[in-house]
């Protein structure tokens, strides 16, 4: 008899937990359960049940992300449906659990209403074929301290910059940070579970650093750790960034230049960081900063189409016809032909008539990949992922999906 997806029992959360350590191969200790058990929700977390045995799982966290908003005002946020925790144990792989599991998180956001889902993949070839797109990226830097001077003319202003106690921190972060995201699309609120975990910084979670300290001011934060340098063994100090926010570029550089002026230090690094982070371009000496690595963050599964089209703001005016093809045969009430009528002035999303002509062919994934503005239709049809049906089409797009600033992920779920 196949596993049964079934919903997890209150009583079930150590065992969920038990379960997701398997195809994720983490550290099977009182850590890992303190760590996942306060984000569980009952009726959002699912067990693959094979007599008895558990093996496999999957969950939704409540959520909502950032959307585009108006040109110079604050991003909406909406409710979307964040998938976490999703694994299948090796015994039981190629089974089909992966795809019901998914089913059934994805019918059951439908239900809810929410208008899209979201995830971070931990293997990024996975979830394309679940309609999932790639909507925004993060860069990881690293900044040589010996070249860290602002250009002469970049000097920011002073800032008062306060370090809180953890216990301080809890009680200022959560509304800031709520209130600074909203400066840009596709950032994930953080719950009070997340806050918790963060606040909280167990040991085994530090990578050998010290605990995470916190820098503050009105308009912004950042949030880091440290290695001192050590002379006698020839070990370099390091600072991890882990969140830097400002509600405007001043604050933002005087945030920067306080990190930067930490004693026994040799290199800044920080991750997750926009791929427009200005920092490079304040430096005497741009080469100071290397981007380490580019890796693909949240990923965009919408739901609903015209709830989400409509959902967030356009910049510039712009009328398509996009003809989004199901993912199998099965249907899909995202897939569609649907006609996108969207302009600083208002939005409509409704179903293509006869006489209205395709402008653009696309799969799910790739409109959950447009959806924030992180990612060029001419891209994905350069890419052979997007067809043109009448030329130009793919440039409006790019017009109509853009956003300014770029999307940011900053956090994880």
């Amino acid at each position: 008899m196949p596993a049964e997806i079934r919903a997890m029992r209150d009583g079930e959360q150590e065992a969920f937990i038990r379960s997701v350590i398997v195809p994720f191969l983490e550290a099977g200790n009182d850590d890992a359960v303190a760590h996942w058990a306060p984000h569980l929700e009952l009726g959002r977390s699912w067990l693959a049940d094979d007599r008895g045995r558990v093996v496999g799982n999957c969950c939704v966290f409540s959520r909502d992300v950032t959307v585009p908003g108006p040109a110079g005002g604050d991003c909406p946020a909406v409710p979307f449906a964040a998938v976490s925790g999703v694994g299948v144990h090796p015994t039981h792989r190629r089974q089909g659990l992966l795809r019901r599991m998914m089913t059934t998180m994805l019918d059951d956001a439908r239900e809810r209403g929410e208008a899209f889902a979201g995830l971070l993949a931990s293997e990024s070839h996975i979830y394309g074929r679940f309609g999932f797109g790639l909507a925004t990226s993060a860069a990881a830097v690293a900044i040589d301290v010996r070249q860290n001077a602002f250009r002469h003319d970049l000097h920011p202003a002073p800032v008062p910059i306060e370090l809180l106690e953890p216990e301080e921190a809890a009680k200022v972060l959560p509304d800031l940070h709520d209130r600074l995201r909203r400066r840009r699309a596709g950032d994930v609120s953080r719950d009070d579970a997340t806050w918790s975990g963060l606040i909280r910084d167990l040991p085994s979670y530090r990578g050998g650093m010290s605990a995470r300290m916190y820098a503050v001011t009105d308009g912004g934060f950042v949030a880091y750790r440290g290695k001192e340098r050590d002379s006698r063994t020839g070990t370099p100090g390091r600072v991890e960034v882990r969140d830097l926010y400002a509600e405007n570029p001043e604050i933002e550089a005087a945030l920067w230049r306080f990190v930067l002026d930490l004693d026994l230090v040799d290199e800044i690094t920080a991750f997750p960081r926009p791929l427009d982070d200005p920092i490079r371009y304040r430096l005497a000496e741009p080469r100071g900063v290397r981007t380490t690595r580019i890796d693909d963050f949240l990923w965009i599964r919408l739901l609903d189409t015209p709830a989400a089209l409509t959902a967030r703001a356009y910049h510039q005016p712009g009328r398509l016809v996009l003809d989004v093809a199901r993912l199998d045969d099965r249907p899909d009430p995202a897939a569609g032909r649907w006609v996108l009528d969207a302009g600083p002035d208002g939005v409509s999303c409704t179903q293509a008539g006869p006489g209205d002509a395709t402008d653009v062919r696309l799969g799910l994934a790739e409109l959950g990949a447009l959806y924030l503005g992180g990612v060029n239709a001419t891209t994905l049809a350069a890419a052979g992922r997007l067809d043109e049906e009448r030329a130009g089409a793919a440039a409006v797009a790019d017009r109509l999906f853009a956003t300014v600033p770029g999307p940011f992920s900053g956090t994880g779920f």
